[in-house]
């Protein structure tokens, strides 16, 4: 993340991301598939009623994640089970 010149406020927000996904079903975030990750950005809207600029944070994170950690092709888009 560093060498992607983010900020520290970002990295922690992007970290927090991944690390709660990641307790929430008990499994590393590498080893996700697309539909979890989908069932837990619906799982924070509709159970959690997070804010959408904090459901945004969240699906950045975890874009981030997938796209720049794992090099894993896990789509994941802002309509992501109607999540916005």
């Amino acid at each position: 993340m560093e060498l992607k010149n983010l900020s520290d406020h970002t990295q922690r927000a992007y970290l927090a991301a991944d690390t709660n996904m990641a307790r929430f079903y008990n499994q590393s975030p590498d080893k996700m598939t697309q539909e979890r990750v989908e069932d837990y950005l619906l799982y924070l809207k509709l159970d959690k009623g997070i804010a959408p600029n904090s459901g945004d944070k969240v699906l950045t994170g975890l874009r981030f994640f997938y796209q720049h950690v794992t090099e894993k092709e896990i789509p994941i888009s802002k309509t992501a089970r109607s999540y916005k």
